[in-house]
């Protein structure tokens, strides 16, 4: 009784050792606490995605600030930029030796995306058929990991840049659209020149110009070819200006940049309250 029990644990020991062999399969490494790659993400300042089908882009980070460099210029999204930085993060379950026979296998002789950072590559390939990862490749190794990232790195160039039409910590002295104008004089008393007894209170006027420094559009496209329509104006503090071109659509006001190009679209009720004093009367609560 004894020695059958012996040989069914070494029997069953055999069977699990065996086991492990063949999902390990040869050259396969159980990752530990490595990432893919040897950036640390708060000093990573370029990244570079190559797409099999679309632009290549191209992000640095200026002045604390991120920008697209390329394939046009346009402050890009934080919430994207963090997306991307922590792929640099991953810590791959599982890894090999890269085998550069093999990568026609993998889908990595021609990846659909490579990303780069700070001039380190990353390929990424097709999807295993097992647990639907993704194989991902340096230049020495060969990971699977899971299929979480694809889809940042393939979306379209517009969705990575910033929706904010203005940038922070500005101050705005004069504003110029078709249906109101505001500006201050060197006493900072503000004036508006279509209805001069409009409430022009110091109050009424930051509600309304907050409007403005904290806008963000619905969506923003690089929008080169030149369009006409109409005029609108940001005068700042330090005699510099914003200069747009307004579209009126049926739903949707488009506000084209003249400097970046950049067409931002904002709804119709946004643009309203953008150009509409509040009433501050507290007579009519």
């Amino acid at each position: 009784m004894k020695n059958r029990l012996i040989t069914n644990l070494l029997l069953a020991t055999l069977v699990i050792t065996l086991g492990l062999v063949t999902w390990l399969k040869p050259g396969q490494e159980i990752s530990n606490d490595r990432r893919i790659t040897s950036q640390d993400m708060g000093a990573i300042n370029t990244i570079r995605i190559e797409r099999e089908s679309a632009e290549t882009l191209v992000l640095k980070q200026e002045n604390k600030q991120w920008q697209i460099t390329k394939p046009f210029s346009a402050p890009a999204l934080p919430g994207k930029i963090e997306r991307l930085l922590k792929i640099s993060q991953i810590k791959p379950p599982v890894s090999y030796p890269l085998n550069i026979n093999e990568l026609e296998a993998f889908g990595l002789r021609s990846p659909t995306a490579r990303i780069i950072f700070n001039g380190e590559a990353l390929s990424i390939g097709q999807t295993e058929s097992v647990h639907s990862r993704r194989y991902v490749s340096n230049i020495q190794q060969l990971f699977l990991l899971d299929d979480t990232f694809l889809h940042h790195l393939t979306a379209p160039v517009d969705t990575y840049i910033d929706t904010r039409l203005l940038p922070d910590n500005i101050q705005i002295t004069g504003l110029q659209t078709p249906n109101i104008t505001l500006h201050s004089d060197e006493n900072n008393i503000w004036h508006h020149k279509q209805n001069p007894s409009l409430d022009t209170s110091s109050d009424a006027v930051h509600m309304l110009l907050d409007e403005w420094r904290f806008a963000r559009a619905i969506h923003v496209k690089y929008q080169p070819e030149k369009i006409t329509g109409e005029d609108v104006t940001i005068h700042l503090s330090d005699n510099k200006k914003f200069s747009f071109t307004l579209i009126r659509q049926k739903d949707d006001i488009i506000l084209i940049s003249s400097d970046s190009k950049l067409a931002y679209t904002l709804s119709q009720t946004k643009y309203k309250k953008m150009t509409t004093l509040p009433n501050l009367d507290t007579n009519d609560a």
